[in-house]
């Protein structure tokens, strides 16, 4: 009985409780996953250079592709995943703060969370990452008051697994991802959809697809995908690698409410220096394997390699810079604060404008635009929602997405409109 009262009496954090830094931080990551992503969304990687229209292939676009996976590429997503091991800290300091049991409620906000992504994932897009996170959000309860040292052990052993998990693939030939990837192209071969070969492997055609001008088509042809994006998800390793930045977060998130990490200087510098010197090198590795090396089992290996030990200091070393210049010049980065503020309903808005924009059931300039131009727009895009979530926010305390999560998760009515 006691348990259902306190559930009566949850609130969300309010926003004079929040945290600016952490919406901040939020609001970059999540304006670089979409640059990330839009190339994804536009086809850059599945069209020939011949497909794409001339007067918006430029001469950066080699260069600049070159230095956005040397600075961008995983960067983000691992802020956005330790911001997730954040926030889960603070749902849990707030909660305990209150007397008031964590795991069922976490538990109840990963619920919705999975059933967000798996519509998501299974109807629109399989860059999904929300399902991903909300099925290892369930995994992450019983580590809310495990001690420091074992949090940063456990992280350390995660991260480094899919150095172990490449072995087991590649060296021993244990494909287990590849029973999830045949049933994509099973999926895909059911509706009579065409393929390629790319690789020595059969891959469903994704050309075929972003010009596709059928709706129906579209949620079948993705359908099929969803059993591509496990595959991906197993084969690069990327479940260990998000847990362990997941276990990262709780440790800062314990920092950040008990310890003042957020002030604390010194700490702060340490963690920027060393995890750029040496997250930074170890991505310029990677980076020349992919673009310069040859595609064989050797350059395989070391790409894993460099993928794992770079990119997370990297992102460390990313997430305590921008603290430190948040600390001194905190008017200089607010402005992007409302975009973080809305993060869940900034990144679903930017699948819907991937789709019209690129996708044939959309205007259809999927192949079409070099890679200088893909990140103006991108850049260009996160401008207006910043400008978006600013004037909604004027209005309302809540994204509309976050609105409906935290109704479903709070199980009540909750008012959006501000006094």
């Amino acid at each position: 009985m006691t348990n259902l009262t306190n559930q009566n009496h949850l609130e969300p954090i309010q926003q004079n409780q929040r945290i600016h830094f952490l919406d901040v931080l939020r609001g970059i990551a999540i304006q670089c996953i979409f640059m990330a992503n839009i190339v994804y969304f536009s086809g850059l990687f599945f069209f020939s250079e011949s497909y794409r229209d001339s007067a918006f292939v430029l001469p950066s676009d080699k260069i600049l592709e070159f230095i956005s996976f040397l600075l961008i590429d995983g960067k983000f997503y691992s802020i956005f995943s330790l911001l997730f091991g954040i926030g889960c800290f603070v749902q849990y300091h707030k909660l305990s703060s209150q007397n008031k049991p964590f795991a069922p409620f976490f538990a109840r906000r990963m619920f919705w969370l999975l059933v967000f992504g798996l519509i998501h994932l299974i109807g629109f897009w399989l860059g999904d990452i929300l399902t991903l996170y909300a099925l290892l959000g369930f995994a992450i309860i019983p580590f809310i008051n495990t001690s420091n040292k074992t949090l940063l052990t456990l992280a350390s052993i995660l991260i480094l697994l899919p150095i172990i998990n490449w072995f087991i693939i590649s060296y021993f030939g244990i494909n287990y991802p590849d029973f999830f990837h045949q049933k994509s192209i099973d999926s895909w071969q059911n509706y009579g959809y065409p393929q390629i070969e790319w690789q020595g492997k059969l891959w469903n055609d994704i050309e075929f697809e972003l010009t596709n001008k059928n709706w129906s088509d579209f949620f079948k042809m993705n359908l099929g995908n969803s059993w591509t994006r496990l595959s991906m998800i197993l084969q690069e390793g990327r479940v260990f690698k998000v847990f362990g930045i997941f276990l990262i977060g709780i440790w800062a998130g314990r920092q950040i409410m008990n310890e003042n990490l957020l002030q604390n200087e010194i700490l702060l510098k340490k963690i920027a220096l060393y995890g750029l010197l040496f997250g930074l090198p170890m991505s310029g590795w990677r980076t020349y394997i992919s673009f310069l090396g040859e595609q064989n089992q050797i350059n395989s290996f070391l790409n894993t390699l460099s993928y794992a030990l770079g990119t997370v200091p990297t992102a460390l070393g990313y997430a305590a810079l921008i603290a430190l210049l948040f600390r001194k010049k905190p008017k200089l980065l607010m402005w992007i604060a409302p975009a973080g503020k809305m993060a869940f309903t900034n990144y679903i808005l930017h699948t819907v404008f991937g789709i019209t924009l690129f996708y044939g059931i959309g205007f259809g300039w999927a192949g079409k635009l070099g890679f200088t131009m893909l990140t103006l727009v991108a850049i260009a895009y996160f401008l207006l929602q910043v400008v978006f979530s600013t004037f909604y926010l004027c209005y309302f305390k809540y994204g509309p997405f976050e609105w409906l999560w935290r109704q479903l998760t709070y199980g009540k009515f909750l008012k959006i409109r501000k006094s």
